[in-house]
């Protein structure tokens, strides 16, 4: 069992965000849980600082998130993502700009999001999220 563990990050009044901390080909990223989020996505702008010269292609669907219109996106190719002592390598994932998303953040002192960890991800890591444990537990 592989367990992963999360802050829980206090957004106004009573509501909560869990955070966790990956590794993009090396680097440490904060990825926001988001379980009603159908597909994994990197913030647009994040790309080139956790990329080697990223093929970024346009994608040829469109996004919607609560209280945003369409978004545009893209996508590219992550060679290699650890989340715990999980790998996975040579993964696609969907690119959106998410300055807006960051700058609310930025509002309460809150970390940067480089990633949302989408319900796709979950699903294949076989995930469990551990509320009283703050912790998420793959491959359960």
């Amino acid at each position: 069992m592989n367990a992963i563990p999360l802050t829980l990050i206090p957004i106004e009044p009573d509501g909560f965000h869990l955070m966790l901390h990956a590794f993009i080909n090396g680097y440490k990223a904060n990825v926001l849980i988001d379980t009603g989020a159908s597909k994994t996505i990197m913030d647009l702008s994040r790309a080139q600082y956790y990329l080697d010269n990223p093929d970024i292609k346009p994608f040829d669907k469109f996004f919607t998130g609560l209280g945003a219109g369409r978004i545009k996106t893209y996508v590219t190719s992550i060679p290699k993502i650890a989340i715990g002592n999980q790998e996975l390598i040579d993964l696609d994932i969907v690119l959106i700009d998410m300055a807006p998303i960051n700058a609310s953040y930025a509002v309460y002192d809150l970390p940067r999001i480089d990633m949302v960890l989408g319900g796709d991800l979950l699903v294949k890591l076989n995930a469990v999220i551990d509320y009283p444990g703050k912790r998420l537990v793959l491959g359960h």
